[in-house]
């Protein structure tokens, strides 16, 4: 696996980009009193990486992490990293069920079959975690539904529950004072489906929400580079002109694309593609 070297980002905010496998993008928020850990590793390897990075740096060790969402990939390194857990109520509630799973190559075979599980996630624990494998799976220990704010000394994060496609219990991170907003991958499409797919009933309230922080740096969570408010408030645009576009022109892809070269004067780009695409797949998914 690659060894990422932690970045500092703004005066207490520390990033591990994602890497492949699947690892998805890790943060220490550095305050006067302790660090706070933003999402767990996906693996007890993936989070030993980060954790030696921090000493490496000088930087003192979690003693809190947060979890933005119950997804494989963003807790299975929880166990290792060994401190109390902050989880939204949803998501302690899907740990649970992963809790009393087996983690055998059989055993994720029979839920991709089954539909409780996706090939994509099952191929790639298989990579993170070869078999033989054992998984601890960590219970939350500090629970909330809205909101959680926690003072870490002179600096604050805001832990705010948004939702979206993606996963119901999706959690982002603000932190007030150097403007920064630690996203997860609330931002990405339901995966858990038959049809990958973005719907406007969770897309456009989620994005509604996440307008409302005064956020300079966006960290997503596979995303290897970070967003500025320019690169963010761009998307965001490109996200609402193809929910626009496909209510003026309905589910004809070729149409709706036709509609925002019409509209913009360029043909569309990589990312109003493919938002066009998931509402798309969405509207024609819960048609059926």
């Amino acid at each position: 696996m690659p060894e990422l070297a932690l970045q500092k980002l703004t005066d207490h905010v520390y990033w591990m980009p994602p890497a492949e496998p699947d690892r998805p993008s890790l943060c220490a928020v550095v305050g006067e009193r302790f660090t706070l850990m933003l999402d767990a590793a996906s693996s007890d390897a993936h989070a030993r990486l980060f954790l030696d990075q921090l000493a490496k740096n000088g930087i003192p060790a979690p003693r809190l992490v947060a979890l933005t969402h119950w997804h494989w990939d963003h807790v299975f390194g929880a166990a290792e990293i060994g401190t109390p857990l902050i989880a939204h109520r949803l998501t302690a509630r899907e740990l649970a069920i992963q809790a009393a799973y087996e983690w055998t190559d059989e055993a994720l075979d029979q839920r991709v079959a089954a539909g409780k599980e996706i090939a994509f996630c099952a191929d790639n624990i298989k990579l993170e975690l070869p078999a033989p494998r054992s998984i601890r799976i960590a219970l939350p220990d500090i629970l909330f539904d809205d909101a959680l704010d926690i003072d870490l000394g002179g600096v604050t994060c805001l832990l705010r529950h948004v939702g979206g496609d993606h996963a119901a219990d999706s959690v982002v991170a603000y932190i007030p004072e150097d403007r920064l907003l630690f996203l997860g991958d609330c931002l990405y499409d339901a995966v858990y489906t038959p049809v990958r797919h973005y719907t406007p009933e969770r897309l456009f309230p989620l994005l509604d929400k996440l307008v409302t922080f005064d956020a300079q740096h966006y960290i997503e969570g596979h995303a290897d580079t970070v967003m500025s408010y320019a690169e963010f408030n761009a998307l965001t645009g490109k996200i609402r002109l193809a929910g626009e576009l496909i209510a003026e022109s309905g589910t004809d892809e070729a149409a709706v694309l036709a509609a925002a070269k019409s509209r913009t004067g360029s043909e569309p780009d990589e990312d109003l593609t493919y938002f066009v695409k998931g509402l798309i797949a969405g509207k024609l998914f819960f048609a059926k």
